[in-house]
């Protein structure tokens, strides 16, 4: 089949008007226009070139900034582990500090407590010893009764 542009060949016009012209090969349009492209194209060679040796050095130099990159989120990552472990310590220092003072506090306490109960048991340890050597001499005297005094010793000690 043929295509419209041959079609609309037959219609133009075949030169101007005037003398013959000698005969002649039919003009290679194809050709033509390929010979006309052809050195623009050849000096697209030296961009397609260049352009491939800068996608090369782009994908270099990306690649570069990419190492540098996990480098440095290496280099984050072991600084906050670092950070971590040293705010830890120092959490757990001052914990440890407040629980020592806590404890001195209370053996303090209970030091206190302990004195003061010997204290008592000093002042009192005379009138007890003095009522039980009573009770048992009573006691001795009389085995079936109540023995006398035993009301003191049923109240508190401290």
């Amino acid at each position: 089949m043929t295509q419209t542009r041959d079609f609309l060949d037959r219609f133009r016009p075949a030169g101007a008007p005037g003398a013959a012209a000698r005969a002649g090969v039919p003009a290679d349009r194809v050709r033509e226009l390929a010979e006309e492209v052809e050195p623009v194209l050849a000096l697209l060679d030296d961009v397609h070139a260049e352009c491939e040796q800068i996608l090369h050095e782009a994908r270099q130099e990306a690649a570069r900034i990419a190492d540098e990159a996990h480098a440095e989120v290496a280099r984050i990552g072991r600084d906050a582990q670092r950070r971590t472990r040293a705010a830890r310590d120092e959490a757990a220092s001052g914990v440890l500090a407040q629980v020592r003072a806590e404890a001195q506090q209370a053996a303090a306490g209970a030091d206190q407590q302990a004195l003061s109960v010997r204290r008592l048991a000093k002042r009192r340890m005379p009138q007890l010893v003095a009522t039980a050597v009573g009770m048992v001499r009573a006691g001795a005297g009389s085995q079936d009764g109540p023995v006398a005094g035993q009301d003191a010793i049923a109240g508190p000690l401290l």
